[in-house]
């Protein structure tokens, strides 16, 4: 049977698929016409020529004889191939992380449930003959928590690499100045070779009682990061009784997004926080890097060449951190410094604002436009919250300037009162009225529509 004719379109949107799987984002051939199309509008017919070829090509060996490459000279076949085994594993994916939920949920083992959070840093990143991208680690961590006992175990090296791949110097040396700035080969400051770490990862990960390897779990965009490090280590050496299929390497989205779920149902009315509408939104959460500048997150290294943000222990604590906050308050659990939440956090009042109303600055509270100022209407919620945020001292928070966080726990009784942190001492002494603050310009003013949900 001849094969269907097509034109230069499709083979644009295949390479832009292969792109954004390479990000870590899959999408179908379904999708791929809308995300594709504003780009090709903008293409020059130069731009195009190549695609125009490869339908040429294709359509001319529509009758038999001949195989079509893409660019990379990879057959068409194996980048189809490859897309169906992609949309299998995300398939499999979603149902793996929704029935290891529901598992804990059947045998009320979910505060105990045991996760695996990982980061990798690399040096940077190269092709392989089969077009694939090849990332050569630089830093290592690893990290299990549950939500009722916080942060238990970790692991942190750095990676000794012998010399990067030829003609990528400047690449390496580009992203290591714009993240980790780690040193390059030959002169890494790590003495692990990959193979003995990821050995020690698997290790680290083993279920005892079934002698597999746990889910692991990272950000979405560096799933391909971990998972290309993985197979290119099992492509070389061999690494014991676990085989590359049994390696399962997940987005924390949607474990996020299912655990959320499971923990606000359990929770009821009494729940600290709704749960996420989608996994987008629970991947727009873990960015925001609540945790990143907290004391005790990252490694002595980044710690003193002041990049921070960019360490790999860095990104696992505050994921582990920031799911813990999102989810423990809904069981009941009482947090503990350094398991469940950063050391000397100053833990601060949740402030609700119904969906009808403005918000607005400090600034605007004691202007003219303000509603709540002439109506005499409180716009805090909760009286004992509010009497507590009007006794922070001034001074104490001077003297803590980088441990103040935007945390909100619920404990066990759901009291909505705020307890101050034995990290900070509190004064009873009062931050004072609207009108002590010099005026400033407004920062944002806008209106919350009904039935949008708060803001976050």
């Amino acid at each position: 049977m001849p094969n269907k004719k097509r034109q230069p379109f499709y083979f644009f949107m295949l390479e832009v698929q292969k792109k954004h799987q390479n990000r870590g984002k899959n999408y179908s051939l379904r999708q791929m016409p809308e995300i594709a199309s504003p780009l090709w509008a903008t293409m020059t017919p130069e731009e195009k020529k190549p695609y125009e070829l490869q339908a040429k090509n294709y359509n001319g060996s529509a009758t038999g004889g001949g195989n079509i490459k893409t660019c990379h000279g990879i057959d068409y076949s194996v980048v189809e191939r490859e897309q169906r085994t992609a949309q299998t594993q995300g398939k499999r994916m979603k149902e793996d992380v929704l029935q290891i939920i529901k598992q804990a949920i059947l045998t009320q083992n979910l505060p105990h449930m045991t996760f695996f959070v990982m980061h990798i840093n690399y040096f940077c990143e190269s092709r392989g003959k089969d077009g694939n991208a090849i990332f050569d680690a630089a830093e290592l961590a690893i990290l299990d928590f549950s939500l009722q006992d916080g942060i238990k175990r970790g692991m942190h090296t750095f990676i000794n690499l012998e010399a990067l791949p030829y003609g990528y110097t400047y690449e390496a040396m580009r992203h290591s100045d714009e993240t980790h700035q780690l040193p390059l080969p030959p002169d890494t400051i790590g003495h692990t070779k990959i193979r003995d770490a990821l050995v020690e990862v698997l290790r680290f990960t083993e279920d005892n009682d079934e002698n597999v390897c746990a889910p692991i779990f990272t950000f979405d965009n560096h799933v391909p990061v971990i998972r290309s490090i993985f197979n290119e280590v099992f492509a070389l050496a061999h690494t014991g009784s676990i085989k590359p299929d049994q390696v399962r390497i997940y987005p924390l989205s949607h474990l996020l997004f299912h655990l959320k779920n499971a923990t606000t149902d359990h929770a009821g009315p009494a729940a600290a926080q709704q749960p996420f509408a989608s996994v987008f939104l629970a991947e727009g959460y873990l960015e925001r890097g609540t945790f990143e500048y907290s004391e005790g997150v990252a490694c002595e290294h980044h710690q003193e060449n002041d990049r921070v943000p960019f360490c790999s222990q860095t990104k696992i604590k505050g994921w582990a951190f920031a799911i813990i906050h999102s989810c423990a308050p809904d069981l009941g659990i009482e947090f503990i410094e350094g398991k469940h939440e950063p050391i000397n956090t100053l833990r601060a009042p949740q402030v609700k604002v119904p969906d009808d109303v403005s918000v607005y600055t400090a600034t605007d509270i004691a202007s003219d436009t303000n509603p709540w100022r002439n109506s005499g209407s409180n716009i805090f919620s909760n009286t004992a919250s509010t009497q507590n945020f009007h006794n922070i001292s001034t001074s104490s928070i001077s003297r803590n300037p980088h441990n103040l966080t935007s945390s909100t726990v619920s404990h066990a009784s759901h009291n909505t009162s705020w307890r101050p942190s034995t990290a900070a001492s509190i004064k009873n002494e009062s931050i004072g009225s609207a009108d002590d603050f010099p005026a400033l310009p407004l920062l944002r003013d806008y209106k919350r529509g009904k039935g949008r949900g708060n803001l976050l």
